[in-house]
């Protein structure tokens, strides 16, 4: 599954990001790749839990932990900051 970060606090290692199916979600980022507005990702944002993604753009795999997903942007961007 394919998703795109659209918010980031760099303060707290927090993401925003927007599945395929328009739906948004947090994850923390338990890893030293940066990740930046726009970027595309690919992994399982649809399990709560520690898991690895992809940065499209790189390859570079990325341990992070999914905290919530299935919510609205305003309300995810509310939590990560």
């Amino acid at each position: 599954m394919k998703a795109i970060v659209r918010k980031v606090n760099y303060k707290r290692g927090l993401i925003v990001f927007e599945s395929e199916s328009y739906d948004c979600g947090w994850l923390e980022i338990l890893d030293t790749v940066d990740l930046e507005e726009d970027d595309e990702l690919v992994g399982n944002f649809n399990e709560l839990g520690g898991t690895t993604i992809i940065k499209k753009s790189t390859g570079e795999k990325i341990e992070v932990f999914i905290e919530d997903y299935g919510m609205s942007y305003k309300k995810a961007v509310e939590i990560i900051y």
